[in-house]
């Protein structure tokens, strides 16, 4: 029972797919358009390099002569474009017939150790064996070939199962989910065109085990050390971190830590506070009121830094203008107004028996 039902569900991808390769094939009698533009181009600089040269002006000619070598290269290229496309698009001889597409699906099971249907995505699935390259075990990886998408440059996603590496390189030669096919580009597109979809799931497992240190995005060399965003030295991936803010990776000597809250800093996400020179992530420091330097919370006082604050403070204290040009009363008038020590009053002698009392 649960072989028919599986047959069913292969059977409708089949079907599925042969839809699509029907599809591909009326698309693909049609050739696309030829890129003329870039050689009318060429055609135009090179007419104007020749009655430059007629006219003998020779800044003419030569900023001609120059156009004309970067139209010439552009237009290379884009015919080159052309080909390629035409290349991983052509048409096979025969577009394979339902009984063909069904053997290929049915045949998956007997050259991958896990194949299954993704009907969400759309993917055939099929699971590599573990990969090791150079003694560094990379894991498993999974091989998703989207059927509604066939006919297109990519049509399939390479995933790792373990995740080492890089944060979207897993592979040498795998960025993200896409494959750097490399000589393998050729053989891949003709074994989708002609529906031998076991021939391509081999070849692009065959390209995993194959590792090139010329063409590879993280050589394995380099596999568990990343390099510092400050200094440029490599480093392993548990002496790393990671700036809270920018995300960049650090090594231990170049790293930062805030003293409020500790988070991990870069050199050009640490900010250091004008007062205490201590280093403080942008969230911990504030703005002084009076002066806009960048303070801790803690050498802040009123929204003032210390600085600002004892210069406020000095000026408050410092005479004004008024008080030095009308001095204090002299202590002498203040004498007069009071007897002082210095001036005894005048002795009044008692009236004695025998005396008269006479007037001052």
């Amino acid at each position: 029972m649960h072989q028919d039902q599986e047959s069913r569900h292969w059977l409708r991808v089949a079907r599925e797919v042969a839809a699509r390769y029907v599809e591909v094939a009326s698309r693909q009698e049609r050739l696309p358009p030829l890129p003329q533009d870039a050689w009318f181009r060429v055609n135009r600089w090179e007419r104007l390099y020749q009655k430059a040269c007629l006219k003998q002006y020779p800044v003419a000619s030569r900023r001609c002569r120059e156009q004309f070598q970067l139209g010439l290269t552009a237009a290379i290229r884009e015919w080159a474009n052309y080909r390629d496309g035409l290349l991983q698009n052509q048409i096979p001889a025969t577009v394979p017939s339902l009984r063909e597409i069904y053997a290929e699906l049915r045949a998956l099971s007997s050259e991958f150790e896990a194949v299954a249907i993704d009907w969400d995505e759309k993917e055939i699935v099929v699971q590599t064996p573990p990969i090791a390259l150079e003694g560094i075990d990379l894991g498993s990886f999974e091989i998703r070939l989207r059927w509604s998408e066939l006919g297109e440059p990519q049509p399939y996603r390479v995933i790792s199962l373990a995740e080492t590496g890089d944060d979207d390189v897993h592979h040498p030669h795998v960025q993200a989910d896409t494959l750097c096919e490399g000589e393998g580009k050729v053989p891949i597109s003709r074994a989708l065109a002609e529906g031998r979809i076991g021939d391509f799931f081999l070849l692009v497992q065959q390209i995993l085990h194959t590792y090139n240190s010329g063409s590879a995005y993280v050589p394995l060399s380099r596999w568990f050390s990343i390099e510092c965003a400050d200094c440029g030295d490599s480093v392993s991936r548990d002496e790393s971190r990671s700036c809270t803010i920018c995300e960049q990776t650090t090594c231990g000597y170049c790293r930062r830590d805030c003293v409020r809250c500790g988070d991990t800093l870069c050199s050009s996400c640490a900010d250091r506070c004008e007062s205490c020179n201590e280093i403080f992530c942008r969230n911990c420091l504030t703005t002084c009121d009076a002066c806009s330097e960048n303070c801790c919370h803690s050498c802040l006082c009123s929204e003032t830094c210390p600085a600002c604050l004892e210069e406020s403070e000095e000026d408050s204290h410092a005479p004004s203008e008024d008080s030095s040009l009308n001095p204090p009363p002299a202590a002498s008038s203040a004498s007069e107004a009071s007897p002082t020590q210095e001036t005894s009053p005048i002795e009044i002698q008692p009236v004695c028996l025998g005396q008269a009392d006479l007037p001052a």
